[in-house]
């Protein structure tokens, strides 16, 4: 194979420069002191990576199984590049790459969502690439079941050091990293800084992929009463994870995020909720529990008017649908559909502000009375002059909150002025 021949030249270069380890063991196993941190076997090679740590230093190495490495590098810690990026699931990917002269092998692993019939699996994986001049030369897999890995334990090494960002300039998160404890044999939830510890471990067990233990966890905290993100991580487990669902447990964890006072994570849980009685996910469907769920995702649930745009978008959809309610006044049914997706536009939900300008063009061509009740409303508001114009994305914090306060109060009163709240 060409990628087999490449990798085998650039081995044997790499193998004349590289300091050799002298023992007998195999490179993941790691030398006395060592602590593994990533190994597997390479699909299709009869080969296996690995990276360990002491103390201080990192060092990759490359062989055959129970035989004395092909090559072999090391770094200190204060000097290793090392990088993160967002995995599946809440999980984290880390990327550590060592250098050869001009030669670099990048060592990448995490979790990644699963395909039909369950995207919700998390399936881990494990990459080596091999790059000279800024070029691949070859892109090494590793077999999932192999992969050895303790996420989070090269983060806290370096942290350990005095080491702050990583490669690319970006802070290392401050969380405390928690060893994986079954939640049976974890302590009882105490309060945290501004979180609770249950929630903290259960944070940790979902970052390293295991989903399961984090929602154990996350119902300790949701049940400790201390706060309410870990009924809010629970339910979305329990909604999302093929392998946990419950949508009984779903629906109870959320609703105690959604009508509690969490201005951040509670817009969101709403707009769960609603979309639950919107399709009848889990719960008999009802569109008069689904418009008022989805009306806090989008509205209502806090003062500070933080909101879920997504939630939006199901409220607006809700509202159109109800159009033939008999309790509804369907006149004006446009015009609440059209506050709905224009508060979704504040959110930068560009697909949401495209529902609205939709909507406003056909009450345009129509010549809708909404349309002209619209612009009558924006100009009782300082800066707003017509109705196209509460359609704003605008990145000043101010601005877009100010509109949103606006975009409120006018959802309230035509919400009840056409008995959309009943």
């Amino acid at each position: 194979m060409l990628i087999g021949s490449i990798m085998a030249r650039v081995l044997a270069f790499s193998l004349i420069l590289a300091s050799m380890w002298t023992s007998n063991a195999f490179a993941s196993v790691g030398a006395p002191g060592e602590e593994i941190v990533l190994a597997c076997r390479i699909d299709g090679q009869d080969r296996e990576a690995s990276v360990t740590l002491t103390a201080t230093r990192a060092t990759y190495r490359y062989g055959r199984p129970q035989s004395e490495p092909e090559l072999t590098l090391s770094s200190a810690l204060a000097d290793l590049d090392y990088r993160r990026t967002d995995g599946a699931a809440g999980t984290v990917d880390e990327i550590v790459t060592f250098a050869n002269g001009d030669t670099t092998y990048s060592f990448a692993s995490g979790f990644r969502n699963g395909a039909q019939p369950d995207p919700s699996a998390l399936h881990p994986f494990g990459l080596l690439t091999v790059r000279r001049g800024g070029r691949d030369l070859a892109r090494l897999p590793c077999i999932p079941v192999s992969i050895q890995r303790i996420p989070d334990q090269l983060l806290a090494r370096l942290r350990d050091i005095g080491r702050e960002r990583d490669s690319d300039g970006v802070s290392f998160p401050n969380y405390t990293i928690h060893a994986r404890v079954p939640a049976a044999q974890s302590a009882p939830c105490e309060a945290e800084n501004n979180v609770d510890t249950c929630w903290s471990r259960g944070v940790s067990a979902a970052r390293g992929g295991d989903l399961r233990g984090a929602l154990e966890h996350y119902d300790m905290s949701c049940a400790a009463r201390i706060m309410t993100a870990g009924c809010y991580e629970a339910g979305k487990l329990y909604l999302q994870n093929r392998q946990l669902r419950d949508y009984t447990r779903a629906r109870q964890s959320l609703a105690r995020t959604c009508d509690g006072d969490d201005p951040g994570q509670g817009p969101y849980a709403c707009k769960y909720l609603g979309w639950m009685y919107l399709t009848g996910t889990g719960v008999e469907r009802n569109l008069d529990m689904a418009f008022r769920k989805l009306a806090q995702a989008c509205f209502l649930h806090n003062d500070a008017i933080l909101i879920d745009g997504e939630g939006c978008h199901f409220l607006g959809q809700v509202v159109l649908e109800r159009r033939e309610h008999p309790s509804v006044k369907s006149a004006h049914a446009d015009y609440l559909a059209f506050l709905a997706f224009a508060q979704g536009c504040t959110d930068d939900a560009e697909t949401v502000c495209d529902e609205a300008r939709t909507l406003l063009r056909r009450g345009q061509a129509d010549a809708a009375p909404w349309v002209k009740q619209c612009d009558r409303d924006a100009g009782r508001y300082g800066g707003l002059r017509t109705c196209a114009e509460m359609m704003t994305a605008s990145p000043d914090y101010d601005v877009r909150q100010d509109v949103r306060r606006r975009l409120k109060s006018l959802f309230s009163q035509a919400s009840v002025s056409m008995g959309a709240t009943r």
